[in-house]
């Protein structure tokens, strides 16, 4: 039997108050990190939920993961915690939080990517369509 297509799309976190921080935290990034988290991302957007896995991706529990790029030269590890949401679309997953890897337990990012998930379930909060490009917007 095949495996089914998909397209996931991808979305990230908004609030009055905070703006589009992983949009904005995406857009700063260097050209060659912005490429590798654009060439992940787009790895990860036709694959099947369950073929989600290391090394781009972690599920830490049912409600946050990560997205994992890598660019060399010097090494550097980043991560977009997310979350499949909203739960209304099958292929749905928003950024929560964009971060360079400065550690292996990242305690305060992890805790801000659950605030933020809880605003996002409270309704304080919400989400916009991810813009994904190679370059920044001129």
């Amino acid at each position: 039997m095949a495996e089914e297509s998909v397209a996931w799309t991808f979305y990230g976190y908004r609030t009055p108050a905070e703006g589009d921080p992983v949009q904005e935290w995406f857009d700063a990034l260097a050209d060659d990190e912005r490429d590798e988290a654009y060439d992940t991302i787009l790895y990860l957007r036709v694959l099947p939920r369950h073929r989600w896995g290391l090394p781009k991706f972690e599920a830490f529990d049912s409600d946050i993961s990560e997205i994992r790029f890598t660019v060399n030269s010097p090494k550097r590890i980043f991560r977009i915690y997310g979350t499949f949401w909203p739960k209304t679309h099958r292929y749905a997953y928003t950024f929560l939080v964009g971060k360079d890897k400065k550690v292996s337990n990242d305690r305060r990012g992890k805790k801000l990517a659950i605030a933020r998930l809880k605003k996002l379930l409270s309704g304080e909060a919400g989400a916009h369509g991810f813009r994904l490009h190679k370059k920044p917007d001129s």
